[in-house]
């Protein structure tokens, strides 16, 4: 609030807006911290005595399953009016339209936001953050590179893909500008050893040790998805809000139809569909246990209990024992859209699939059960064994039986090309 009231109360016309930076995993906190700014500020927009007296602002956020959480929230806060809240299109094409500068404009997750033109989504600009610094007078951006989920969206620091924060936060003079590092971990109440496996598998790729140590948090892996399933079933009953996740490694469509996941032969479940008149945000909402969540309806929210299915996209490299990415398997086809400012598409396509895992891995506050599902096709390795424990399932075979015999009183059962079974 100080940099807000001191940028607003040093404001010219020709002094560009003043920015600063709330940078953080997930789980950090970061959302909780704008619930209590946005209404702190709009609260001090009706104060007489405040330099926020009167001002116009606005909080955005490009994701429509979280701006569906903040219209919510706003019928608990005297202050926030759904007239505040807006998608960053909307609100820059209002403004526009208006040719006017909105006062404060706070950014959730600013790594949602548009990297390149999206005339489907009627935004006709290069990029909604350069947008959005012309248009208002100081911004307080929300930021983690790691959920970047499309190349149209793509936020990296470290290479010439997509666009980076620092190159639009160095363009505001020193004095107009602030950056902190959100570190604590709030969301997943996991001992150290969790947290470390969660970052070894979905941050560098490696393949992580099993946690020694769960302490109270309920972590497992899973070779049986239908249990793992019926497992979250159970709990769901006991504390509400567990569900499956997955990778977007099954074909899915935005037509109106049903697609399913299905791994092996008893787990067949349908995708979660897409429902913009909901008043509830799909994680919150009870019939959700009956779909699996993607990593664009459940981004942004807490679960008690997450169980994830990784996909085909995800395999095992036995040469290197490392992750394997194969983006040649990801189903999210709109997510890899080709875009000018993706100079090497391979290497955001295999960022783009450790991001949505990172994602999905960090949303169970209780616990988190994980299952790996590839298909043969995809992998001939049997199995991956992580830390000294097999927590994948990685064929399910359907072989043809044939009997021959070879002897009397002896026949041979071929179960597979290499496995023989006298």
């Amino acid at each position: 609030m100080e940099f807000i009231r001191d940028s607003l109360s040093k404001y010219k016309s020709d002094s560009g807006t003043s920015m600063f930076v709330i940078q953080g995993d997930a789980g950090t906190g970061k959302s909780v911290i704008l619930n209590s700014l946005f209404n702190e500020i709009q609260r001090s927009s009706k104060n007489s005595e405040d330099v926020l007296k009167g001002t116009s602002n606005y909080l955005v956020v490009n994701h429509p399953e979280m701006l569906k959480l903040y219209l919510n929230i706003s019928k608990r806060f005297a202050y926030i009016s759904r007239s505040s809240l807006e998608r960053p299109t909307s609100l820059i094409n209002k403004l526009q339209k208006e040719k006017t500068v909105a006062d404060v404009v706070i950014v959730d997750e600013a790594h949602l936001l548009a990297t390149s033109k999206d005339a489907f989504k009627r935004f006709y600009g290069q990029n909604h953050l350069q947008d959005l610094m012309s248009l208002a007078k100081v911004l307080v951006v929300v930021y983690d590179e790691k959920q970047a989920l499309r190349t149209g969206c793509f936020w990296d620091e470290d290479t010439n893909n997509g666009a980076t924060l620092k190159s639009f936060y160095n363009q505001v003079p020193e004095i107009q500008r602030g950056w902190y590092r959100l570190k604590q971990q709030f969301r997943v109440a996991a001992p150290p050893d969790v947290l470390q496996w969660i970052d070894d598998i979905s941050v560098k790729g490696a393949i992580p040790k099993y946690p020694c140590e769960n302490g109270n948090f309920d972590f497992r892996v899973w070779d049986d998805c239908g249990a793992m399933y019926e497992a979250l079933r159970q709990l769901d009953d006991q504390y509400g809000q567990c569900r499956v996740l997955a990778t977007y490694d099954f074909p899915y469509r935005l037509d109106g139809k049903d697609y399913f996941v299905t791994c092996g032969d008893n787990f067949k479940v349908r995708w979660d569909r897409y429902t913009p008149r909901s008043v509830l945000p799909w994680s919150e909402r009870p019939d959700t246990i009956d779909e699996v969540g993607s990593v664009y309806t459940i981004q942004g929210f807490d679960l008690n209990y997450a169980g994830v299915i990784l996909g085909r996209s995800i395999g095992y490299d036995a040469a290197n024992d490392c992750i394997k990415l194969r983006p040649e398997m990801y189903d999210d086809h709109a997510g890899f859209t080709k875009k000018k400012n993706i100079e090497d598409a391979q290497v955001v396509q295999k960022r783009i699939i450790m991001n949505s895992l990172n994602v999905l891995l960090t949303r169970g506050v209780k616990g988190l059960y994980c299952l790996l599902y590839t298909s043969d096709a995809a992998d001939d390795q049997s199995s991956v064994d992580l830390g000294g424990r097999r927590i994948i399932k990685k064929h399910e075979h359907n072989p043809k039986v044939r009997v021959e015999p070879v002897a009397d009183g002896c026949d041979v059962l071929m179960l597979a090309q290499v496995t023989a079974v006298p």
